[in-house]
């Protein structure tokens, strides 16, 4: 997404994140946002956030994430379930009015470890109120740089910035 590096390569690390809403009136959803990012510049966005808001995610991640015990219940369980549930608040994600998938490749494959992931609106409201307005200022940057689309959409993604790994 930002520097257009070929990530299908042999062993390229990059991430892929999409948020999705429900729309239950129409018995499906719809696509936000989805992009991938290779890890350096993953790395340089992620440089960009305050130190505060990084300690802060960081802090949550780590209490609410669960990340040891979950690895070791869907060691060997197929990846639709690994984003069945949202990572922090153990709820079907079939529930929550929109949602985000996070998950980490390498070149074509799946990376399995900490991810895939996926996070219930309830949980990104919790994050986004983690935010300094310094980063959520860069995430506005972000978004207004790479992504455009219907109106109705530009509302959600400046009310609720994404994970942004």
């Amino acid at each position: 997404m930002v520097c257009n590096a070929e990530l299908l390569g042999e062993g390229f690390p990059y991430f892929i994140e999409k948020a999705v809403r429900q729309v239950p009136e129409l018995g499906t959803s719809e696509i936000i946002f989805e992009y991938a990012i290779c890890l350096a510049c993953s790395a340089s966005l992620n440089a960009a956030l305050s130190e505060t808001s990084r300690q802060r995610m960081t802090e949550y991640f780590a209490r609410h994430g669960r990340f040891a015990t979950r690895r070791e219940k869907l060691q060997d369980a197929p990846v639709d379930e690994w984003i069945a549930q949202c990572l922090i608040k153990d709820t079907p994600i079939t529930t929550t009015p929109e949602y985000q998938i996070v998950a980490q490749c390498s070149g074509k494959k799946l990376v399995v470890h900490d991810m895939p992931f996926a996070v219930s609106l309830a949980a990104m409201d919790e994050i986004a109120a983690l935010l300094s307005e310094e980063t959520l200022g860069e995430m506005d940057d972000f978004i207004g740089t790479h992504f455009s689309g219907p109106p109705e959409l530009a509302d959600i993604l400046l009310k609720r910035p994404p994970v942004l790994i």
